[in-house]
């Protein structure tokens, strides 16, 4: 990994650990949260992912990282294509950006924003296969703002890493199209973590399935801690 993307790497996780310790501390939990120093536990999440990193990454960090020290509102955006009869969504910890992924009309703002969410079980998504998410499991979605049109023969390559600290389980799964064709692209995937407190991590690219001759939208890695 090139010293400027470890570079933004480490300063996007250190924007962010303040928020990680509140999230941790306010959240309901379902299960006993286990103590934990949200630095430690953000880089104990990347560390065994071993994240495929392109070479937009680093920009695409800074890009995150200039939007949460300017305080720039988060994206207020829930996929049409989830149907959520039981439950609730839990945000990750900040919006992610992927750098000049995006047509010539976007300008300057060529960039495409990530939106990671979870749901974690006991609940009901009417848009997936087998709708009820049990307990013990979590459904991790992430949105590609300004991409068009996901589709399940799309070559995405999204992945999301996690890690119980209650148990230390951890695991490694890719994302992908489960839910109807949205007008932007969602990804997700249902994860067996086991009850308690979970950091995810998601990580990797999303093509623009009707853009032609553009690179992926390269992610910086998002990290959110959810109660499950």
């Amino acid at each position: 990994m090139p010293n400027t993307t470890l570079l933004a790497l480490r300063g996007l996780l250190a924007t962010v650990s303040a928020a990680c310790l509140l999230a941790v501390s306010a959240t309901p939990a379902q299960a006993a949260p286990a103590p934990v120093d949200a630095l430690v536990a953000v880089e104990a999440a990347l560390r065994p992912a071993a994240m495929p990193i392109g070479a937009k990454t680093a920009e695409s960090a800074a890009i995150a990282i200039g939007k949460i020290v300017e305080g720039a509102p988060r994206y207020n955006y829930f996929p049409r294509s989830i149907l959520l009869t039981e439950g609730v969504t839990q945000p990750f910890l900040y919006d992610t950006a992927a750098a000049d992924c995006l047509p010539s009309g976007f300008g300057s703002d060529d960039y495409s924003v990530g939106i990671a969410q979870a749901i974690a079980g006991p609940a009901v998504d009417q848009s997936l296969p087998v709708p009820v998410i049990p307990p013990g499991t979590v459904n991790v979605f992430f949105s590609a703002m300004n991409t068009a049109m996901s589709s399940p023969n799309q070559a995405d390559n999204l992945e999301v890493a996690w890690l119980n600290l209650n148990t230390l389980q951890s695991g490694r799964a890719p994302m992908f199209q489960e839910r109807p064709a949205d007008y932007i692209v969602t990804l997700s995937n249902t994860i067996a973590t086991g009850h308690g407190t979970i950091v995810f991590v998601v990580f990797g690219s999303v093509l623009d399935d009707t853009s032609r001759a553009l690179p992926p939208c390269e992610y910086a890695p998002v990290v959110g801690v959810v109660q499950a």
